[in-house]
């Protein structure tokens, strides 16, 4: 929401509000804009700064990748490409469904509309 609403809101507005006449669209996007900041801010993430945020976004897709590194080194397994699980169980638990609908989302945001649109997502390493 943030990246979508405060970070790019011109570019969010103009692509969601496409169909809309333009003096409507500015009206319409001031208030959503407006309510999302209110939502964010009440949830307490609106209340930190762009340097912070992106502070911890980088502080867990490195926690991420950390324990993925330490889950595929323990793991034993013949094959490098060869799956494996977070928890390092045999089977897939609660923990992976989790990590892979959030990775998921992050990584298919990036291609909604070009990557111009989540900037961030873009920096991604991968494993």
């Amino acid at each position: 929401m943030r990246e979508c609403w405060v970070d790019n809101y011109y570019l969010q507005r103009e692509q969601a509000l496409w169909a809309v006449p333009y003096p409507i669209r500015v009206l319409v996007g001031r208030s959503v804009y407006k309510k999302v900041t209110t939502t964010l801010y009440g949830q307490g993430v609106g209340r930190y700064s762009s340097a912070e945020v992106e502070s911890f976004r980088r502080e867990v897709w490195s926690s991420f990748n950390d324990l993925l590194e330490d889950v595929r080194e323990t793991t034993a397994s013949t094959e490098s490409k060869a799956p494996f699980w977070v928890l390092g169980t045999a089977e897939p638990t609660e923990a992976d469904i989790s990590l892979y609908s959030f990775v998921a989302s992050i990584l298919s945001a990036q291609r909604y509309v070009g990557c111009s649109r989540v900037p961030a997502a873009s920096q991604i390493d991968t494993i």
